[in-house]
Protein backbone atom coordinates (compact mmCIF):
# COMPACT_ATOMS: atom_id res chain seq x y z
CA UNK A 1 0.00 0.00 0.00
CA UNK A 2 0.90 3.33 -0.36
CA UNK A 3 1.01 4.94 2.75
CA UNK A 4 -2.45 4.26 2.62
CA UNK A 5 -3.58 0.84 -0.43
CA UNK A 6 -4.81 -1.94 0.89
CA UNK A 7 -4.47 -4.55 -2.80
CA UNK A 8 -7.68 -6.70 -1.22
CA UNK A 9 -9.74 -3.45 -2.36
CA UNK A 10 -8.15 -3.37 -5.58
CA UNK A 11 -10.98 -1.70 -7.38
CA UNK A 12 -10.90 1.53 -5.05
CA UNK A 13 -7.12 0.99 -4.81
CA UNK A 14 -7.06 1.72 -8.51
CA UNK A 15 -9.48 4.73 -8.50
CA UNK A 16 -6.65 6.45 -6.78
CA UNK A 17 -3.80 5.57 -9.14
CA UNK A 18 -2.77 7.65 -12.71
CA UNK A 19 -1.93 5.16 -15.25
CA UNK A 20 2.13 5.51 -16.48
CA UNK A 21 2.06 8.50 -18.60
CA UNK A 22 4.44 7.01 -20.60
CA UNK A 23 3.87 3.63 -21.39
CA UNK A 24 3.43 4.30 -24.67
CA UNK A 25 4.39 2.41 -28.26
CA UNK A 26 7.89 2.92 -29.69
CA UNK A 27 9.88 1.32 -32.19
CA UNK A 28 11.57 -1.74 -31.57
CA UNK A 29 14.61 -1.58 -30.12
CA UNK A 30 17.89 -2.57 -32.96
CA UNK A 31 19.70 -3.51 -29.85
CA UNK A 32 16.93 -6.20 -28.24
CA UNK A 33 13.19 -6.48 -29.36
CA UNK A 34 11.35 -4.85 -27.01
CA UNK A 35 8.35 -5.16 -28.73
CA UNK A 36 5.23 -5.78 -25.92
CA UNK A 37 4.69 -9.69 -24.87
CA UNK A 38 2.36 -10.31 -27.93
CA UNK A 39 1.10 -9.19 -30.97
CA UNK A 40 2.04 -6.77 -33.55
CA UNK A 41 4.35 -3.78 -32.91
CA UNK A 42 2.86 -0.39 -33.30
CA UNK A 43 4.65 2.63 -35.05
CA UNK A 44 3.21 5.36 -33.20
CA UNK A 45 4.32 7.35 -30.32
CA UNK A 46 1.23 8.75 -28.37
CA UNK A 47 0.76 11.27 -25.66
CA UNK A 48 -0.07 9.88 -22.47
CA UNK A 49 -3.52 9.22 -21.83
CA UNK A 50 -4.32 9.24 -25.49
CA UNK A 51 -7.71 6.71 -27.03
CA UNK A 52 -7.46 5.33 -30.05
CA UNK A 53 -9.91 4.32 -32.21
CA UNK A 54 -9.91 0.18 -32.11
CA UNK A 55 -10.10 -0.04 -36.17
CA UNK A 56 -8.72 2.33 -38.73
CA UNK A 57 -11.03 4.97 -40.95
CA UNK A 58 -11.89 3.68 -43.92
CA UNK A 59 -12.29 0.01 -42.80
CA UNK A 60 -15.00 -0.37 -41.02
CA UNK A 61 -18.50 0.97 -41.01
CA UNK A 62 -21.28 1.25 -38.13
CA UNK A 63 -23.46 -1.03 -38.33
CA UNK A 64 -25.52 -1.16 -34.63
CA UNK A 65 -24.77 1.09 -31.87
CA UNK A 66 -25.29 1.55 -28.08
CA UNK A 67 -29.13 0.67 -26.27
CA UNK A 68 -31.46 -1.09 -26.53
CA UNK A 69 -31.87 -3.70 -29.51
CA UNK A 70 -34.25 -6.52 -30.38
CA UNK A 71 -35.48 -6.93 -27.03
CA UNK A 72 -32.41 -6.57 -24.82
CA UNK A 73 -29.57 -4.46 -24.18
CA UNK A 74 -26.92 -4.14 -26.78
CA UNK A 75 -24.09 -3.35 -24.46
CA UNK A 76 -21.74 -1.64 -27.72
CA UNK A 77 -20.92 -0.84 -30.45
CA UNK A 78 -20.55 -3.10 -33.97
CA UNK A 79 -18.02 -1.78 -36.46
CA UNK A 80 -18.18 -4.12 -39.22
CA UNK A 81 -15.44 -4.64 -42.14
CA UNK A 82 -13.39 -7.11 -44.06
CA UNK A 83 -12.28 -10.52 -42.23
CA UNK A 84 -8.94 -10.13 -40.63
CA UNK A 85 -8.89 -6.04 -40.39
CA UNK A 86 -6.87 -5.45 -38.13
CA UNK A 87 -8.04 -3.79 -34.82
CA UNK A 88 -6.32 -2.12 -32.19
CA UNK A 89 -6.01 -1.51 -28.26
CA UNK A 90 -8.18 1.54 -27.75
CA UNK A 91 -5.43 2.84 -24.22
CA UNK A 92 -2.90 1.06 -22.45
CA UNK A 93 -3.42 -1.37 -20.45
CA UNK A 94 -3.43 -5.26 -19.29
CA UNK A 95 -5.29 -8.07 -20.87
CA UNK A 96 -7.71 -9.65 -17.98
CA UNK A 97 -9.51 -12.08 -20.37
CA UNK A 98 -8.21 -13.22 -23.65
CA UNK A 99 -9.79 -16.37 -25.67
CA UNK A 100 -13.37 -17.97 -25.87
CA UNK A 101 -16.45 -16.44 -24.43
CA UNK A 102 -19.97 -16.93 -24.91
CA UNK A 103 -21.77 -15.32 -27.41
CA UNK A 104 -18.39 -13.72 -28.70
CA UNK A 105 -16.69 -16.82 -30.26
CA UNK A 106 -13.55 -15.23 -29.43
CA UNK A 107 -12.86 -12.45 -27.03
CA UNK A 108 -10.70 -9.89 -25.75
CA UNK A 109 -11.13 -7.77 -22.28
CA UNK A 110 -8.34 -4.63 -21.43
CA UNK A 111 -8.24 -2.76 -17.93
CA UNK A 112 -7.16 0.67 -18.27
CA UNK A 113 -6.53 3.05 -15.81
CA UNK A 114 -6.78 6.96 -17.25
CA UNK A 115 -6.55 9.86 -15.17
CA UNK A 116 -7.43 7.40 -11.82
CA UNK A 117 -9.99 5.87 -13.45
CA UNK A 118 -11.06 2.15 -14.50
CA UNK A 119 -12.15 1.52 -17.66
CA UNK A 120 -12.13 -2.13 -19.50
CA UNK A 121 -12.61 -2.24 -23.26
CA UNK A 122 -14.21 -5.37 -24.69
CA UNK A 123 -13.40 -6.88 -28.37
CA UNK A 124 -15.90 -9.62 -29.09
CA UNK A 125 -16.59 -11.83 -32.53
CA UNK A 126 -12.71 -12.69 -33.64
CA UNK A 127 -12.13 -16.07 -35.41
CA UNK A 128 -9.41 -18.58 -33.94
CA UNK A 129 -6.36 -17.65 -34.69
CA UNK A 130 -7.71 -13.85 -34.18
CA UNK A 131 -6.42 -12.93 -30.92
CA UNK A 132 -3.02 -11.71 -31.05
CA UNK A 133 -2.43 -11.28 -27.41
CA UNK A 134 -2.86 -13.09 -24.37
CA UNK A 135 -4.26 -12.96 -20.37
CA UNK A 136 -1.83 -11.08 -18.62
CA UNK A 137 0.04 -8.62 -21.75
CA UNK A 138 0.60 -5.46 -21.01
CA UNK A 139 -0.62 -3.45 -24.25
CA UNK A 140 -0.33 0.14 -25.49
CA UNK A 141 -2.66 2.59 -26.87
CA UNK A 142 -2.91 1.72 -30.66
CA UNK A 143 -1.33 -1.85 -30.63
CA UNK A 144 -2.46 -4.69 -33.19
CA UNK A 145 -4.04 -7.08 -30.73
CA UNK A 146 -6.71 -8.41 -33.42
CA UNK A 147 -7.82 -9.41 -36.22
CA UNK A 148 -11.80 -8.90 -37.41
CA UNK A 149 -13.57 -12.19 -37.70
CA UNK A 150 -17.58 -13.55 -37.56
CA UNK A 151 -16.89 -16.11 -34.82
CA UNK A 152 -20.15 -16.23 -32.16
CA UNK A 153 -23.61 -14.82 -32.41
CA UNK A 154 -23.32 -12.69 -35.71
CA UNK A 155 -25.88 -11.73 -38.57
CA UNK A 156 -25.56 -12.74 -40.93
CA UNK A 157 -23.54 -16.18 -39.98
CA UNK A 158 -20.35 -16.20 -42.23
CA UNK A 159 -18.08 -13.90 -43.40
CA UNK A 160 -21.20 -11.75 -44.37
CA UNK A 161 -21.35 -11.02 -40.38
CA UNK A 162 -17.80 -10.29 -39.31
CA UNK A 163 -17.60 -7.42 -37.29
CA UNK A 164 -15.94 -6.05 -34.09
CA UNK A 165 -18.04 -5.39 -31.16
CA UNK A 166 -16.87 -2.93 -29.37
CA UNK A 167 -17.43 -2.64 -25.57
CA UNK A 168 -16.32 0.28 -22.49
CA UNK A 169 -17.03 -0.06 -19.04
CA UNK A 170 -16.56 2.31 -16.76
CA UNK A 171 -15.47 0.88 -13.49
CA UNK A 172 -14.45 -2.15 -15.25
CA UNK A 173 -15.96 -4.98 -16.57
CA UNK A 174 -16.04 -6.97 -12.99
CA UNK A 175 -18.52 -4.49 -11.14
CA UNK A 176 -18.76 -1.69 -13.59
CA UNK A 177 -21.09 -0.33 -15.68
CA UNK A 178 -21.61 -0.38 -19.66
CA UNK A 179 -21.30 2.64 -21.53
CA UNK A 180 -22.11 4.47 -24.94
CA UNK A 181 -18.46 4.18 -26.54
CA UNK A 182 -19.55 7.18 -28.99
CA UNK A 183 -18.18 9.61 -26.70
CA UNK A 184 -14.94 7.60 -25.60
CA UNK A 185 -14.62 7.18 -29.69
CA UNK A 186 -15.33 11.09 -30.37
CA UNK A 187 -12.25 11.94 -27.95
CA UNK A 188 -9.88 9.06 -29.88
CA UNK A 189 -7.47 9.36 -32.44
CA UNK A 190 -6.48 7.10 -35.37
CA UNK A 191 -4.38 3.99 -34.86
CA UNK A 192 -0.87 5.94 -36.33
CA UNK A 193 0.98 3.29 -38.00
CA UNK A 194 3.30 5.42 -40.08
CA UNK A 195 7.25 5.14 -39.79
CA UNK A 196 9.30 7.25 -38.37
CA UNK A 197 9.31 10.39 -39.71
CA UNK A 198 11.52 11.58 -43.26
CA UNK A 199 15.44 12.48 -42.81
CA UNK A 200 15.65 15.95 -43.40
CA UNK A 201 18.41 17.84 -44.70
CA UNK A 202 21.26 16.67 -43.29
CA UNK A 203 23.71 19.25 -41.68
CA UNK A 204 26.74 20.86 -43.28
CA UNK A 205 29.51 18.61 -41.61
CA UNK A 206 32.17 20.98 -42.20
CA UNK A 207 30.72 23.84 -40.27
CA UNK A 208 31.13 21.14 -36.98
CA UNK A 209 35.01 21.75 -37.87
CA UNK A 210 34.82 25.06 -35.44
CA UNK A 211 38.20 25.86 -36.18
CA UNK A 212 39.58 22.86 -34.49
CA UNK A 213 40.60 20.28 -37.03
CA UNK A 214 39.49 16.88 -37.32
CA UNK A 215 38.70 15.00 -34.56
CA UNK A 216 40.83 11.71 -33.95
CA UNK A 217 39.86 8.37 -34.91
CA UNK A 218 39.03 6.23 -31.24
CA UNK A 219 41.82 4.26 -30.24
CA UNK A 220 41.62 0.23 -31.08
CA UNK A 221 41.48 -0.30 -27.59
CA UNK A 222 38.02 1.42 -27.21
CA UNK A 223 36.31 0.00 -30.40
CA UNK A 224 36.46 -0.30 -33.90
CA UNK A 225 35.15 2.53 -36.82
CA UNK A 226 34.96 -0.69 -39.61
CA UNK A 227 31.62 -0.69 -40.72
CA UNK A 228 30.16 2.59 -39.27
CA UNK A 229 28.71 5.08 -41.61
CA UNK A 230 29.57 8.51 -41.43
CA UNK A 231 27.38 9.72 -38.31
CA UNK A 232 28.05 6.92 -36.53
CA UNK A 233 32.21 7.54 -36.71
CA UNK A 234 31.57 11.36 -35.71
CA UNK A 235 29.61 10.68 -32.60
CA UNK A 236 31.64 8.09 -31.45
CA UNK A 237 34.78 10.43 -32.01
CA UNK A 238 33.03 13.20 -30.27
CA UNK A 239 31.91 11.18 -27.54
CA UNK A 240 34.99 9.64 -27.22
CA UNK A 241 36.90 12.87 -26.99
CA UNK A 242 34.61 14.52 -24.34
CA UNK A 243 34.49 11.91 -21.95
CA UNK A 244 37.74 9.94 -21.32
CA UNK A 245 36.23 7.76 -18.73
CA UNK A 246 34.50 5.92 -21.62
CA UNK A 247 36.94 2.94 -22.39
CA UNK A 248 34.34 0.82 -24.91
CA UNK A 249 32.19 1.94 -27.77
CA UNK A 250 30.58 -1.09 -29.89
CA UNK A 251 27.64 -2.17 -31.75
CA UNK A 252 28.79 -3.16 -35.43
CA UNK A 253 27.99 -6.70 -36.38
CA UNK A 254 27.22 -8.59 -39.59
CA UNK A 255 23.44 -9.84 -38.23
CA UNK A 256 20.72 -8.58 -36.25
CA UNK A 257 16.85 -8.71 -36.32
CA UNK A 258 17.10 -5.05 -37.05
CA UNK A 259 19.10 -3.11 -39.69
CA UNK A 260 20.72 -0.36 -37.16
CA UNK A 261 23.67 -2.28 -35.91
CA UNK A 262 24.71 -4.01 -39.36
CA UNK A 263 24.12 -1.31 -41.29
CA UNK A 264 26.74 0.87 -39.44
CA UNK A 265 23.95 3.61 -38.15
CA UNK A 266 24.59 2.51 -34.43
CA UNK A 267 27.08 3.02 -31.69
CA UNK A 268 26.82 1.67 -27.91
CA UNK A 269 28.45 3.47 -25.44
CA UNK A 270 29.58 1.35 -22.88
CA UNK A 271 29.14 3.17 -19.07
CA UNK A 272 31.81 1.87 -16.91
CA UNK A 273 30.43 0.85 -13.00
CA UNK A 274 27.09 1.86 -14.84
CA UNK A 275 25.03 0.35 -11.56
CA UNK A 276 26.99 2.94 -8.96
CA UNK A 277 25.42 6.25 -8.58
CA UNK A 278 28.68 7.93 -10.05
CA UNK A 279 28.36 5.53 -13.29
CA UNK A 280 24.49 6.40 -14.01
CA UNK A 281 25.35 10.17 -13.53
CA UNK A 282 28.12 9.73 -16.44
CA UNK A 283 25.48 8.02 -18.39
CA UNK A 284 23.03 10.61 -18.26
CA UNK A 285 25.85 13.56 -18.88
CA UNK A 286 26.29 11.46 -22.27
CA UNK A 287 22.70 10.83 -22.88
CA UNK A 288 22.22 14.41 -22.74
CA UNK A 289 25.33 15.66 -24.29
CA UNK A 290 24.37 13.61 -27.33
CA UNK A 291 20.69 15.06 -27.79
CA UNK A 292 22.22 18.67 -27.04
CA UNK A 293 23.86 17.91 -30.30
CA UNK A 294 21.20 15.88 -32.24
CA UNK A 295 21.35 17.70 -35.07
CA UNK A 296 24.74 17.70 -35.72
CA UNK A 297 25.34 14.34 -34.99
CA UNK A 298 22.08 13.49 -37.11
CA UNK A 299 20.62 11.52 -34.61
CA UNK A 300 17.63 9.55 -34.83
CA UNK A 301 17.31 8.38 -31.61
CA UNK A 302 19.01 6.82 -28.35
CA UNK A 303 18.36 4.44 -25.63
CA UNK A 304 19.50 5.05 -21.88
CA UNK A 305 17.95 3.22 -18.71
CA UNK A 306 15.23 1.48 -20.56
CA UNK A 307 14.12 4.73 -22.12
CA UNK A 308 13.67 5.26 -25.75
CA UNK A 309 14.18 8.68 -26.69
CA UNK A 310 13.91 9.81 -30.03
CA UNK A 311 15.71 13.09 -31.48
CA UNK A 312 11.58 14.71 -32.08
CA UNK A 313 8.75 14.04 -30.32
CA UNK A 314 8.48 12.12 -26.36
CA UNK A 315 10.32 9.73 -24.67
CA UNK A 316 9.14 6.47 -23.86
CA UNK A 317 9.64 3.88 -21.22
CA UNK A 318 10.30 0.38 -23.00
CA UNK A 319 9.28 -2.41 -21.16
CA UNK A 320 11.21 -4.45 -18.65
CA UNK A 321 13.45 -6.89 -20.44
CA UNK A 322 15.22 -8.42 -17.56
CA UNK A 323 18.66 -7.64 -17.34
CA UNK A 324 20.90 -4.81 -17.47
CA UNK A 325 22.27 -4.96 -21.21
CA UNK A 326 18.79 -5.91 -22.73
CA UNK A 327 17.22 -2.47 -20.50
CA UNK A 328 20.07 -0.51 -22.14
CA UNK A 329 21.01 0.19 -17.80
CA UNK A 330 25.31 -0.45 -19.16
CA UNK A 331 25.13 1.80 -22.15
CA UNK A 332 24.12 4.20 -24.00
CA UNK A 333 22.83 3.51 -27.44
CA UNK A 334 22.39 5.98 -30.39
CA UNK A 335 21.46 5.20 -33.88
CA UNK A 336 22.01 7.70 -36.04
CA UNK A 337 20.50 8.87 -39.50
CA UNK A 338 23.66 6.84 -40.84
CA UNK A 339 25.54 9.75 -43.91
CA UNK A 340 27.10 6.90 -45.81
CA UNK A 341 29.98 5.07 -45.47
CA UNK A 342 33.14 7.23 -44.81
CA UNK A 343 35.57 8.40 -47.86
CA UNK A 344 38.51 10.42 -48.26
CA UNK A 345 36.43 13.04 -48.39
CA UNK A 346 34.41 12.91 -44.80
CA UNK A 347 34.42 15.83 -42.70
CA UNK A 348 34.19 14.71 -39.33
CA UNK A 349 35.22 18.14 -37.75
CA UNK A 350 35.65 18.45 -34.32
CA UNK A 351 33.41 17.29 -31.05
CA UNK A 352 30.99 19.87 -30.76
CA UNK A 353 30.21 22.29 -27.59
CA UNK A 354 28.57 20.98 -24.33
CA UNK A 355 25.13 21.18 -23.46
CA UNK A 356 23.06 23.72 -23.45
CA UNK A 357 19.76 23.26 -20.79
CA UNK A 358 17.82 20.31 -21.23
CA UNK A 359 18.16 18.33 -24.25
CA UNK A 360 16.35 15.47 -23.88
CA UNK A 361 12.63 15.81 -25.70
CA UNK A 362 10.39 15.18 -22.71
CA UNK A 363 11.69 12.53 -19.99
CA UNK A 364 9.34 10.25 -18.34
CA UNK A 365 9.17 7.08 -16.73
CA UNK A 366 12.37 5.65 -15.58
CA UNK A 367 14.59 7.82 -17.48
CA UNK A 368 17.16 10.18 -15.59
CA UNK A 369 15.83 9.65 -12.53
CA UNK A 370 16.34 12.40 -9.78
CA UNK A 371 19.60 12.45 -8.23
CA UNK A 372 20.18 16.59 -7.70
CA UNK A 373 17.40 19.24 -6.94
CA UNK A 374 18.75 20.11 -3.03
CA UNK A 375 15.82 22.29 -2.75
CA UNK A 376 12.48 22.85 -5.57
CA UNK A 377 12.59 25.96 -7.52
CA UNK A 378 9.95 28.59 -6.31
CA UNK A 379 6.88 28.40 -7.85
CA UNK A 380 6.54 24.51 -8.91
CA UNK A 381 4.63 23.33 -6.90
CA UNK A 382 1.84 25.68 -4.16
CA UNK A 383 3.77 28.23 -2.39
CA UNK A 384 2.50 26.65 1.00
CA UNK A 385 4.37 23.21 0.54
CA UNK A 386 7.45 24.25 -0.60
CA UNK A 387 9.52 24.59 2.87
CA UNK A 388 8.27 21.36 4.06
CA UNK A 389 8.97 19.81 0.86
CA UNK A 390 12.62 20.72 0.97
CA UNK A 391 12.93 19.66 4.47
CA UNK A 392 11.38 16.29 3.87
CA UNK A 393 13.71 15.92 0.86
CA UNK A 394 16.78 16.97 3.19
CA UNK A 395 16.33 14.08 5.35
CA UNK A 396 18.10 11.29 4.09
CA UNK A 397 20.21 11.18 0.84
CA UNK A 398 18.75 9.66 -1.05
CA UNK A 399 15.04 11.24 -1.20
CA UNK A 400 15.06 14.74 -2.64
CA UNK A 401 12.41 17.30 -2.94
CA UNK A 402 11.58 17.04 -6.33
CA UNK A 403 10.51 13.06 -5.62
CA UNK A 404 8.45 13.99 -2.44
CA UNK A 405 6.56 17.02 -4.62
CA UNK A 406 6.02 14.16 -7.16
CA UNK A 407 4.72 11.85 -4.90
CA UNK A 408 2.44 14.45 -3.14
CA UNK A 409 1.12 15.09 -6.99
CA UNK A 410 0.45 11.80 -7.23
CA UNK A 411 -1.23 11.13 -4.32
CA UNK A 412 -3.81 13.90 -4.00
CA UNK A 413 -2.34 16.84 -6.52
CA UNK A 414 -1.97 18.57 -3.21
CA UNK A 415 -4.95 18.54 -2.03
CA UNK A 416 -5.41 18.86 1.76
CA UNK A 417 -8.97 18.05 2.36
CA UNK A 418 -8.96 14.99 0.17
CA UNK A 419 -10.48 11.80 1.53
CA UNK A 420 -10.07 8.51 -0.33
CA UNK A 421 -12.94 5.79 -0.43
CA UNK A 422 -10.74 3.50 1.50
CA UNK A 423 -10.21 6.23 4.37
CA UNK A 424 -6.65 7.95 3.39
CA UNK A 425 -5.99 11.10 4.09
CA UNK A 426 -4.62 14.34 3.63
CA UNK A 427 -2.16 15.28 0.96
CA UNK A 428 0.16 12.24 1.89
CA UNK A 429 -2.90 10.11 1.83
CA UNK A 430 -1.74 7.97 4.93
CA UNK A 431 -4.33 5.09 6.11
CA UNK A 432 -5.89 5.78 10.14
CA UNK A 433 -3.44 2.60 11.05
CA UNK A 434 -0.11 3.90 9.23
CA UNK A 435 -0.35 7.76 10.39
CA UNK A 436 0.68 7.11 14.13
CA UNK A 437 3.95 5.66 13.07
CA UNK A 438 5.00 8.71 11.36
CA UNK A 439 3.08 11.53 12.21
CA UNK A 440 4.63 14.46 14.52
CA UNK A 441 3.74 17.86 15.06
CA UNK A 442 5.93 19.36 12.84
CA UNK A 443 4.07 22.77 12.35
CA UNK A 444 3.88 22.83 15.69
CA UNK A 445 0.36 24.30 16.20
CA UNK A 446 -0.25 21.76 18.66
CA UNK A 447 -1.88 19.05 16.95
CA UNK A 448 -0.69 15.57 15.00
CA UNK A 449 -2.84 15.49 11.94
CA UNK A 450 -2.47 14.06 8.38
CA UNK A 451 -4.26 17.00 6.86
CA UNK A 452 -1.88 19.98 7.89
CA UNK A 453 0.76 20.19 5.66
CA UNK A 454 3.27 20.14 7.82
CA UNK A 455 2.97 17.21 9.09
CA UNK A 456 1.93 14.89 6.32
CA UNK A 457 5.07 16.44 4.22
CA UNK A 458 7.65 15.31 6.88
CA UNK A 459 5.48 12.33 7.67
CA UNK A 460 6.17 11.45 3.98
CA UNK A 461 9.55 12.20 4.19
CA UNK A 462 10.17 10.03 7.30
CA UNK A 463 7.96 7.30 5.61
CA UNK A 464 10.64 7.22 2.57
CA UNK A 465 13.59 7.98 4.02
CA UNK A 466 12.53 4.19 6.33
CA UNK A 467 12.09 2.61 3.28
CA UNK A 468 15.00 3.82 1.22
CA UNK A 469 17.31 2.50 4.28
CA UNK A 470 15.51 -1.29 4.05
CA UNK A 471 15.67 -0.94 0.19
CA UNK A 472 19.52 0.18 0.57
CA UNK A 473 20.12 -2.84 3.29
CA UNK A 474 18.61 -5.75 0.67
CA UNK A 475 20.39 -4.15 -2.16
CA UNK A 476 23.83 -4.17 0.01
CA UNK A 477 23.35 -8.27 1.09
CA UNK A 478 22.21 -9.42 -1.70
CA UNK A 479 19.05 -10.13 -1.13
CA UNK A 480 17.28 -7.23 -3.43
CA UNK A 481 18.52 -6.60 -6.96
CA UNK A 482 18.08 -3.07 -8.46
CA UNK A 483 18.50 -3.48 -11.96
CA UNK A 484 16.65 0.34 -13.02
CA UNK A 485 17.87 2.01 -9.84
CA UNK A 486 16.94 2.08 -5.92
CA UNK A 487 14.26 4.93 -6.75
CA UNK A 488 11.05 2.62 -7.96
CA UNK A 489 11.55 0.55 -4.95
CA UNK A 490 11.32 3.24 -2.15
CA UNK A 491 8.61 4.06 -4.28
CA UNK A 492 6.91 0.83 -4.65
CA UNK A 493 7.63 -0.33 -1.51
CA UNK A 494 5.34 3.06 0.06
CA UNK A 495 2.85 1.94 -2.42
CA UNK A 496 2.69 -1.69 -1.78
CA UNK A 497 4.74 -2.11 1.40
CA UNK A 498 8.77 -2.91 1.88
CA UNK A 499 7.53 -6.40 2.68
CA UNK A 500 6.49 -6.53 -0.84
CA UNK A 501 9.78 -5.21 -2.06
CA UNK A 502 11.41 -7.57 0.17
CA UNK A 503 9.23 -11.18 -1.08
CA UNK A 504 10.00 -10.03 -4.84
CA UNK A 505 13.74 -9.37 -3.73
CA UNK A 506 12.96 -6.28 -6.11
CA UNK A 507 10.29 -4.49 -7.97
CA UNK A 508 6.92 -6.60 -6.63
CA UNK A 509 5.84 -9.40 -8.90
CA UNK A 510 3.01 -12.13 -8.34
CA UNK A 511 0.10 -10.29 -7.96
CA UNK A 512 -1.81 -7.91 -11.15
CA UNK A 513 -2.52 -5.18 -8.53
CA UNK A 514 1.50 -5.05 -8.98
CA UNK A 515 1.20 -4.42 -12.71
CA UNK A 516 -1.65 -2.05 -12.74
CA UNK A 517 -1.03 -0.42 -9.94
CA UNK A 518 2.42 0.20 -7.85
CA UNK A 519 4.20 -0.03 -11.49
CA UNK A 520 2.41 3.18 -12.71
CA UNK A 521 2.16 4.37 -9.02
CA UNK A 522 6.53 4.54 -9.24
CA UNK A 523 6.90 5.47 -13.16
CA UNK A 524 4.12 8.15 -12.34
CA UNK A 525 6.32 9.76 -9.61
CA UNK A 526 9.43 9.55 -11.04
CA UNK A 527 8.08 11.55 -14.34
CA UNK A 528 6.50 14.17 -11.82
CA UNK A 529 9.70 14.76 -10.12
CA UNK A 530 11.86 14.96 -13.45
CA UNK A 531 9.58 17.46 -13.89
CA UNK A 532 9.81 19.70 -10.97
CA UNK A 533 14.15 19.30 -11.37
CA UNK A 534 13.61 20.31 -14.79
CA UNK A 535 10.97 23.36 -14.38
CA UNK A 536 12.45 26.48 -15.03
Amino acid sequence: MSARITFGAALTAFLMVVMLVVVIFMPSDPDEDCSVPSGSQPGAILPAGTKVKPMKAGTYQLTSGFGERWGSMHQGQDLAGPVDTPIYATADGVVVEAGPARGFGMWIVVDHNIDGRVYSSVYGHMNDGGVLVKKGDQVRAGQHIANEGYNGEVSPPGPGGAHLHFEIWEGGRSGGTAIDPAPWLSESVEPDGSSASPVGPRPNTAELAQGTGEMAAIPASVGSEANWQVDTVRVARAVHAKFPEIQTIGGWRPRDDFPDHPSGRAADIMIPNYDTGAGKELGDRVAQYVMANKDAFNVEYIIWRQQYIPAEGTSNVMEDRGGPTANHYDHVHVTTRGGGMPSGSSVFGSAPGGIAGNAIPVPCGTGFVIDGGDVIKAGVIPPEFEPWVNKAGSMCPQIKPALVAGLLKQEAGFRVDLVSPDGARGPAQFMPGTWPTYGRDDDGNGQVSPTDIGDAVMASGRYLCEIAGQVDAGVSAGSITAPRGPVELYLAGYNAGFGAVQRSGGFPTGSPDYEIQTRPYADKIQAYAREFEMAA
